[in-house]
């Protein structure tokens, strides 16, 4: 019986379900309590019209961080900071929606970051290609030795713990446009989602 070494990998892209958009209220004031009132202004401006215009339910949005730090190197003092997110089935026309709401106001940032729904799954799907590959290229190695692959002793491959995983989720509502106000960046096709995986396998033969 002998052992062959042999790595595997692969890469796969899938389409996003769902897209997460946050949303970025900063304001600089002279006081703290002055940067604070405007920003809470501001965020209540934002949500309302999220939720007149999109008819996003402002119980599906969550608050992510908020603070007030001073600003030593200004003369204006003093910053609010809040930040909040939603997510809606992947759609570019209400990504269109949203920005084009935004766009006429101040003291606001906003990122969009592409989610996939049952992520583990699609995560295994990937990693047993990277075993079947390195399979593949035992086998063919095996081969020319003249002998044959008949199982494994040892696998290495490191998990990635930071991964989070979206099952199972329920989108909230957002309106698109009609096809007489769709801009030519609402038909951009969405973007893909690289998945990588390489292990070391070592495999027995006969």
């Amino acid at each position: 019986m002998g052992k062959i070494k042999m790595g595997g990998s692969a890469t796969m892209e899938f389409d996003p379900d769902y897209y997460e958009f946050y949303i970025a209220v900063s304001v600089i004031s002279g006081t703290s309590g002055n940067a604070v009132t405007k920003g809470r202004k501001r965020t209540e401006e934002i949500l309302k019209q999220l939720r007149d215009k999109l008819s996003i339910d402002i119980n599906n949005i969550f608050l992510k961080d908020e603070k007030t730090k001073s600003l030593y190197n200004r003369k204006d003092g003093y910053q609010f900071e809040k930040k909040f997110y939603f997510r809606y089935k992947a759609d570019n026309r209400i990504t269109e929606n949203i920005v084009s709401l935004l766009e006429n106001m101040s003291d606001v940032e906003y990122d969009v970051k592409f989610k996939l729904e049952n992520e583990s799954e699609k995560e295994q799907l990937v990693l047993s290609s990277a075993i079947n590959n390195a399979k593949e290229k035992a086998e063919k190695l095996a081969e020319a030795l003249g002998s044959h692959i008949n199982g494994f002793k040892e696998i290495t491959y490191e998990f990635d713990d930071d991964v989070y995983y979206g099952a199972d989720m329920d989108y909230m509502c957002a309106c698109a446009d009609d096809d007489s106000e769709k801009s030519l960046a609402s038909d951009l096709k969405n973007p893909k989602i690289e998945i990588s995986k390489t292990v070391e396998v070592i495999w027995l033969t006969d």
